[in-house]
């Protein structure tokens, strides 16, 4: 046992890699996730689930549709995409499209959504994980991003 992570928290917390920094009260308070299903909440790491998915057929052709799309990088502009980002993490889209009930078939659907995907170069990758890492409170609805994403019309 340790002590737990939060400003002034005296709470014990269990020690090791599957169990978080802080106690139920402090995750609570900081707005992350206390659930847990396979896939880390509130983190921007890769686990076995993600770095499955990101290994696949489908992830490359998503990959390539999304750097075709942003050929520069969508922070500064100036350099090309090299990295196909997540907007709001992965395991937080995955999280949200399970909750929703949208996608009973598939429950990794929140990690492909177009809308939530972006091209970014190396630099400002790096400086977006961080920003994420650092991230406090309730990530934004990706399915709300979707949803309100333009839809391609097909005419016969």
């Amino acid at each position: 046992m340790r002590v737990c992570s939060g400003a002034g928290c005296l709470r014990a917390v269990p020690e090791g890699p599957q169990y978080s920094r802080y106690c139920a009260e402090c995750r609570a308070e900081r707005g992350e996730a206390v659930k847990t299903d396979a896939i880390k909440s509130h983190s921007t790491a890769y686990d076995a689930v993600l770095d499955g998915l990101r290994k696949g057929t489908r992830w490359q052709s998503i990959r390539r549709t999304v750097l075709g799309r942003n050929p520069m990088c969508a922070r500064c502009g100036l350099t090309m995409s090299e990295i196909c980002d997540h907007i709001v993490p992965a395991a937080i889209a995955i999280m949200q499209a399970q909750e929703s009930g949208k996608y009973p078939l598939n429950k990794c659907a929140g990690f492909y959504l177009l809308s939530n995907l972006q091209g970014l170069c190396r630099p400002c990758h790096g400086t977006k994980t961080l920003e994420d890492k650092a991230h406090v409170g309730p990530w934004p609805d990706v399915l709300a991003s979707e949803a309100a994403a333009p839809k391609k019309v097909w005419t016969f």
